[in-house]
């Protein structure tokens, strides 16, 4: 597996099927650079349907294409709820967007605080909050109770901006 491709955003352009960065990181309206470079084309494409890009702007959510549309938000929007096991919460959703770097957890464990593997911050899973925060408002915190009510289903997902 191409590392830099999981842990960064680089994703394969349709066009030349190079490896593509994506430098801002809300814009999903991405321009190849070796399209530009070695073919002498502007070549423009959807960040997240990987098709060429339709639509005019720069939209943050989808571009015009049919069917665009963010993966990640569908599995947020529609993942299971769960009772927390070891604490007062019930009712909350078996997969969160890391509040630090975006990416996708499912809640395995006994408790509600969960380490990203990939950014390493350590939050919890019913508040969102970082567990520092979270254990910092409410004595007795740490197992049952959170500071903070438990947070709604995410609809957008944080966007890292540190490499």
């Amino acid at each position: 597996m191409f590392a830099a491709k999981f842990y960064h955003n680089f994703k394969e352009c349709p066009n030349c099927k190079s490896f593509v960065e994506r430098r801002d990181l809300k814009n999903l309206r991405v321009v190849c650079i070796l399209c530009h470079s070695l073919k002498g084309e502007t070549f423009e494409f959807c960040w997240q349907c990987l098709k060429p890009w339709k639509g005019t702007g720069a939209p943050s959510e989808r571009c015009d294409n049919e069917g665009c549309k963010n993966q990640s938000l569908e599995v947020l929007a529609n993942c299971k709820l769960k009772d927390l096991p070891g604490s007062e919460i019930k009712s909350c959703p078996s997969i969160r967007a890391c509040p630090t770097c975006g990416r996708l957890i499912e809640h395995m464990e006994k408790c509600k605080y969960v380490n990203c593997p990939q950014c390493h911050v350590e939050f919890c899973f019913a508040c969102l909050e970082t567990a520092r925060n979270c254990q910092a408002s409410k004595s007795g915190a740490w197992f049952k109770f959170c500071a903070k009510s438990l947070a709604p289903r995410q609809a957008e997902i944080p966007v890292w901006s540190q490499k």
